[in-house]
């Protein structure tokens, strides 16, 4: 988020005696203050709800494990999403998301296989392998983070009822708005490692512009 800084120049008290002619000074002009929010004229700390840097998670057992339909294709084209609590942190979530037809999918569908979070897979408008994190969720200073780099290796996928399972290597992240758009000056975090498994369950709804299916479409947020 942009905050502002407003910046007030102090004057010396009372009245500056003459300069002499010829030149010559009376010592150096005051610095600015900063004026923050809080008034405290110190410039308010980032605070960030993913540490910058966290180990690796080890096995862990998915909130969710779904297979969706892609909006507006009647179901044709499926997605998937995998979620999971990091350890200690039950508000802190990482999510991958497999979309058919886009990114490392394009042309075809999803399936099992390493990639890499480069090129396409850096835009939420444009990955096939989109990874997300959430922290803090549904709290109070909750921030939603997108992946910058590392390596996802998808080891199973499929329809309901099969095992869904993929392991998140030297991940990088940075903080989005709504927009999915980077934060300027936003935090950041690194994951040094999770392998996350789950039963697929079929979510309806996405399908023929909203229909297809039936029933609630998956959500477009991390961990709901």
């Amino acid at each position: 988020m942009n905050r502002a800084f407003s910046l007030i120049v102090l004057g010396f008290l009372g009245c500056a005696a003459p300069v002499p002619e010829g030149g010559g000074d009376d010592g150096p002009t005051p610095d600015a203050a900063v004026v923050t929010p809080d008034g405290s004229g110190e410039p308010t700390p980032l605070t960030c709800p993913l540490p910058e840097s966290m180990a690796d998670a080890g096995a862990l057992s998915a909130m969710k494990s779904q297979r969706c339909n892609v909006p507006g294709s009647s179901g044709t084209r499926k997605w998937y999403r995998l979620s999971a609590q990091l350890p200690g942190a039950p508000t802190d979530i990482v999510q991958l998301e497999l979309w058919d037809g886009v990114g490392a999918f394009a042309g075809t569908t999803v399936k099992p296989g390493t990639y890499q979070i480069t090129g396409a897979e850096l835009s939420y408008d444009t990955c096939g392998v989109c990874l997300r994190a959430a922290g803090n969720k549904g709290e109070t200073g909750a921030k939603v983070y997108f992946a910058t780099g590392g390596t996802v290796q998808v080891t199973a996928v499929g329809a309901a009822g099969t095992t869904m399972s993929a392991k998140i290597t030297n991940a990088t992240f940075a903080e989005v708005d709504a927009t999915h758009a980077k934060v300027a000056s936003g935090c950041s975090a690194s994951l040094a490692g999770a392998t996350v498994s789950g039963t697929v369950v079929d979510v309806g709804g996405g399908g023929g512009g909203g229909g297809g299916g039936g029933g609630a479409a998956c959500p477009s947020t991390v961990g709901d």
